[in-house]
């Protein structure tokens, strides 16, 4: 019971770390759009990623979160899966793939002289990872629910 707890703990603190990311990167996404003038170049994935990186502190920063949060979400799916929790698992899938989804976008956003629909979409998807691991606070509350009474029903036998 104890090594589920512990697991359990760390797929919510996962999570928040998470979404303190996420809030993070909207606000760079955010201040990129309305502070930054990127000047519009056709460059392959990984030239466009080091021109802007090199070039602008706010895309750099852009980045290097973007890579945080593709770390914490494969962490909060490793967590997810070692637990033995099934909604947690599809939540981790899908906020994996919404991850990857808007990394991807934001390259091909870059790739493609800044063309607006691969900005919306890299937005969006980042929103579904937002929305997907918010509700993993859900069933990490069921899980600790269920788990108290259990304990409580242990002391009362």
């Amino acid at each position: 019971m104890e090594g589920n707890g512990i697991k359990l703990h760390r797929i919510r603190n996962t999570g928040i770390v998470f979404l303190a990311l996420i809030g993070l990167q909207f606000w760079l996404g955010m201040s990129i759009n309305l502070e930054v003038s990127l000047p519009v170049k056709h460059l392959s994935a990984f030239s466009s990623l080091f021109y802007y990186a090199g070039h602008f502190g706010f895309v750099l920063a852009h980045v290097t979160n973007g890579f945080l949060l593709l770390v914490f979400s494969l962490l909060y799916l490793v967590f997810a899966f070692k637990s033995s929790i099934g909604p947690l698992k599809i939540i981790s899938i899908i906020g994996t793939a919404s991850v990857i989804g808007a990394i991807s976008l934001g390259i091909l956003f870059l790739m493609s002289g800044q063309f607006f629909g691969w900005s919306i979409g890299m937005t969006m998807s980042a929103v579904s990872a937002l929305i997907v691991y918010s509700l993993g606070f859900y069933f990490i509350g069921i899980e600790y629910g269920r788990r108290i009474n259990s304990d409580v029903s242990v002391i009362r036998n």
